[in-house]
């Protein structure tokens, strides 16, 4: 533990703080036409886009608004403190009902990747998202767009 804050603390000292807000609640949504319960992050499917930059630090905040169940998020691809990891029960413990936890973690390392729950079957429900890391000295060839998909079975 003192090990991955002491990286944070290297890292931070340099590097940008990039922060976000996620909000895990129930809701309902016609992902597919049809009205059902989903889990949303900041209300809607797929959570947003997470966008950084090769060196910075991440600081995202996890709100579970969920009534009765606890929640989880893992950084799935990147490379980071084990604490910070995500996975319930096994890196970090999982979010209850009604709290915060606050993950930060430096980013190492450039490319698309994805985030989402690891508690029961709340990432199938809705519960992930993209994150971008530009490299540090941006992208190689620029493009006139850009269009992050993410799939799932909705």
């Amino acid at each position: 533990m003192a090990l991955a804050l002491a990286l944070v603390a290297a890292a931070s000292a340099s590097a940008a703080v990039v922060e976000y807000d996620l909000a895990v609640a129930e809701q309902r949504l016609a992902p597919a036409g049809k009205p059902v319960r989903v889990l949303s992050i900041n209300g809607g499917i797929p959570g947003p886009t997470l966008r950084f930059r090769e060196g910075d630090v991440a600081r995202i905040r996890v709100h579970n608004q969920l009534e009765k169940e606890t929640t989880s998020i893992h950084w799935h691809g990147l490379l980071l403190p084990n604490a910070q990891d995500g996975v319930p029960y096994l890196t970090t413990p999982p979010i209850q009902p009604g709290a915060t936890h606050t993950f930060e973690f430096p980013l190492t390392h450039s490319g698309t990747y994805w985030y989402h729950s690891h508690t029961g079957l709340q990432e199938q429900r809705g519960v992930y998202g993209s994150i971008v890391v530009e490299p540090k000295g941006g992208e190689p060839q620029r493009a006139d767009r850009e269009h992050v998909l993410v799939l799932s079975d909705w």
